[in-house]
């Protein structure tokens, strides 16, 4: 985002950047992982975070974007709080990374131990998420569907051992995941 220059304002300027980021993740895979770098951003205008971001998260989580998890990094206090308020006022969360450390962005107090102990697990299913939460799996299921829907979590579906139906693994991209939180 740097690119764009020290300090983001207008929504001419943020429209034309996520539109270019549709551009690019729709060129890629079905199971596209995105990092948007906000190095050499020193603050932008909430208006810029909201044509760029919201409307981004939003067409992510609606799944009018082929993303299957996004990670913003590179962000200062500024543009944390910039992104805080942005993502509040549409009810959406993003993953940020701050010296390795992997936390959720918008996210209400349950959802981020979710994300935090499904970081610990790196790739799981709901069930051992449930054992570790002490939840039971429908509490579970229905924050892992949030996470995925917000592309802070990518999900697949496997085959289970010795039985019917679906199954899926979780799994937090390896790349994002070098430290410990």
């Amino acid at each position: 985002m740097g690119k764009h220059g020290s300090f983001l304002a207008t929504r001419s300027t943020a429209k034309a950047a996520r539109e270019s980021l549709e551009h690019e993740s729709s060129t890629g895979s079905d199971a596209t992982e995105v990092v948007i770098d906000f190095a050499g951003v020193d603050a932008m205008t909430i208006s810029f975070a909201d044509e760029f971001l919201g409307k981004f998260y939003a067409a992510v989580a609606a799944g009018d974007v082929a993303v299957s998890v996004v990670l913003l990094k590179g962000l200062n206090e500024e543009t944390f709080e910039t992104m805080q308020v942005c993502l509040d006022r549409r009810e959406l969360m993003a993953a940020t990374v701050d010296g390795g450390e992997i936390r959720l962005i918008g996210a209400p107090e349950h959802l981020d131990e979710t994300y935090r102990q499904a970081f610990a697990l790196r790739s799981f299913r709901a069930g051992e998420l449930s054992e570790r939460l002490g939840v039971t799996l429908q509490n579970v299921n229905n924050r892992l569907k949030r996470l995925v829907s917000s592309g802070t979590l990518k999900r697949e579906r496997s085959i289970p051992a010795n039985r019917g139906g679906k199954e899926f693994v979780y799994t937090i991209p390896g790349s994002w995941s070098e430290r410990p939180v």
